[in-house]
């Protein structure tokens, strides 16, 4: 007995056995799938409430964001402009105080050398109690000269 197939029948038939065999063998992917589907399924009816405040709110959400960001823009742009007005102000108030240090280290240095020569003439005319209370005054006049001058 010959049995005879012709091309036609050959090739449906392989393609029949190739579908039943991936069909086999993507049975128990598609029952994870399913099972998987089915638990997605819970989850969204569970939360449902709280996917359709987020939902609903999501507009506000967008509006707000796009002022934060028109108001960060804004605000960048005045910076722009305020800044170096900033910086140049703070420039010149720390010239100011450095030239007021420096002023106030003169007379200082002025005043301290005022000060030991006095001292210094005190001891070599008189070693008595007296000459303190002169030194004492002398300093006095010399620190009244010196605060009084800056005014």
């Amino acid at each position: 007995m010959v049995i005879k197939f012709t091309l036609q029948d050959l090739m449906l038939f392989l393609l029949c056995a190739f579908g039943i065999g991936a069909g086999a063998l993507l049975l128990p992917i598609l029952w994870n799938i399913n099972k998987m589907v089915g638990t997605l399924r819970l989850l969204l009816e569970t939360n449902q409430e709280s996917f359709d405040k987020t939902f609903r709110t999501m507009p506000e959400i967008i509006e707000n964001m796009g002022q934060i960001s028109s108001n960060v823009r804004e605000t960048t742009d005045e910076l722009k402009v305020s800044v170096p007005v900033i910086l140049q102000e703070v420039e010149c108030v720390t010239n100011a105080a450095k030239e007021s240090i420096e002023s106030a280290g003169v007379a200082i240095e002025n005043m301290g050398s005022g000060i030991n020569e006095t001292i210094a003439t005190y001891k070599n005319d008189s070693p008595d109690f007296m000459a303190y209370f002169n030194i004492l005054e002398e300093i006095l006049h010399i620190l009244y000269r010196t605060f009084s001058s800056n005014k």
